[in-house]
């Protein structure tokens, strides 16, 4: 029978973290091609792109939560070895996300541009950023069903597929965001809107990738997993009852993002507006470690929690962290050696270089310190005790938001200034997750 088991090797770590990194590093590239195209349409369009961006993100990152809720619960089950426990905690994930997509898309039809315009956005730009998003938001049923799928994949020990998935979403959105944007091949030019048009249809071909690669390859099957298509009420429940904190979670955050944001939008040049976006990409491409070695930190741990095996945490989280930091300094390292090559990337002109290499070196910073924070906090996930996640994470936005606010809006320090406050938002994850991992009573709410 194949194990499930966790292997908690160097090796066995990085050949689990591996496909997961390319798997998001594929996309988050995708993003940065996006961005450009966009730049080479206007300031305004790629200003536009890091206000709409993250909008999008913040949903995008509630499916994450529950993607996460996911990955715990049937990596624990596949610790314990109840494989069909495991297939059916995808199906009634699935069911949640669906429901979810559907609320808000239409929040999004019927509030998006009202919600802009109150915040201070002036009105024609309000337009276009809502004409962008009624398109984009569609695709979020598709990204949720492809998210929870991955989860699936990650948990049986199967990311190397993830890989393959990426790619053909990644390669369909470039070659659709070339065409659309700019109306080539006989395709009608529709600017701006034409990268909403790509990215959902490349979320469609992403769903439609995953659910082939799990099902024509047999893996439910090899798996030895009996697939139960019937409807639980009370596995909905504790889906439901694990994502949620986790879902906030990631909604606070990612919409307090989108505060900054719009902050940034309101108080400085559209040259500051968009280096903030390439800042944006340049998360993305840091969280390629960040978020894959967070997700493997919670699938081994969860999956060691499983087998009882407790007293090997803190083993694996150093492991963790060794080889995440080690990754995220030679990106760091090169970027800052090369900076003319990746700004050189967006098209720009002006004072853009000058202003985004100094913003660069605070970025620089947080994502090195973003290492510590993921693989602590989906340390904590791992545990099942996704309340204490939140909390965490509402703290630590009250000092991010806080600090931003003074930064931008009352102190009006320059741009470089403004981009610490994800340190300082890092540092406040860091701090509480170690103490509640070392010293908290985690170890009496095993059971879920």
């Amino acid at each position: 029978m194949y194990s499930l088991k966790s292997d908690t090797s160097v090796k066995g770590i990085i050949l689990l973290t591996l496909p997961i990194s390319m798997a998001k590093l594929i996309p988050e590239l995708n993003f940065l091609f996006n961005a450009a195209f966009l730049g080479h349409l206007g300031n305004r369009e790629l200003a536009l792109a890091g206000i709409t961006g993250v909008y999008y993100l913040i949903f995008g990152a509630i499916g994450y939560g529950l993607n996460n809720a996911l990955l715990s619960i049937m990596s624990r089950r596949a610790g314990e070895n109840k494989r069909n426990e495991i297939f059916a905690t995808l199906w009634h994930g699935i069911i949640l996300a669906w429901m979810l997509a559907v609320i808000f898309a239409f929040i999004t039809w019927l509030s998006v541009e009202p919600i802009m315009i109150w915040a201070g956005i002036e009105k024609e730009s309000a337009d276009m950023a809502g004409s962008f998003l009624n398109i984009r938001i569609i695709g979020l049923i598709f990204l949720y069903t492809m998210q929870m799928q991955n989860a699936f994949l990650i948990s049986v020990q199967q990311s190397k597929y993830l890989v393959i998935i990426a790619l053909i979403q990644s390669i369909v959105n470039i070659i659709l965001d070339y065409v659309l944007i700019f109306g080539h091949f006989g395709f009608p030019m529709l600017g701006f809107n034409g990268a909403a048009v790509a990215s959902v249809i490349a979320e469609l071909i992403g769903m439609v990738t995953v659910f082939l690669v799990i099902w024509k390859l047999d893996i439910v099957k090899k798996m030895q997993i009996i697939p139960d298509f019937s409807l639980v009420f009370a596995k909905i429940a504790l889906v439901f009852r694990i994502g949620l904190p986790l879902m906030s979670q990631f909604a606070i955050s990612t919409g307090s993002w989108w505060l900054f944001f719009i902050l940034v939008s309101k108080n400085y040049t559209t040259d500051e507006q968009a280096v903030s976006q390439t800042m944006r990409n340049l998360f993305g491409l840091g969280g390629v470690f960040t978020w894959a070695f967070g997700s493997s930190t919670n699938t081994v741990i969860s999956n060691i929690i499983g087998q009882k095996r407790e007293n090997e945490i803190f083993p694996v989280i150093k492991k963790m962290i060794t080889i995440s930091v080690t990754g995220m300094l030679i990106m760091v390292a090169l970027l800052n050696i090369f900076p003319g090559i990746f700004f050189g990337i967006f098209g720009q002109s002006g004072d853009f270089m000058s202003i985004g290499t100094g913003t660069l070196r605070v970025v620089s910073v947080a994502m090195v310190i973003m290492c510590f924070a993921s693989i602590w906090l989906n340390a904590v996930v791992a545990t099942g005790r996704t309340q204490i996640v939140l909390w965490i994470e509402v703290v630590s936005i009250l000092v991010y938001v806080i600090y931003a606010w003074l930064v931008i809006e009352t102190l009006k320090l320059p741009i470089e200034v403004a981009w610490t406050s994800d340190t300082i938002y890092t540092i406040c994850m860091i701090v509480p997750s170690w103490l509640y991992l070392k010293y908290g009573n985690w170890r009496k709410h095993l059971a879920y």
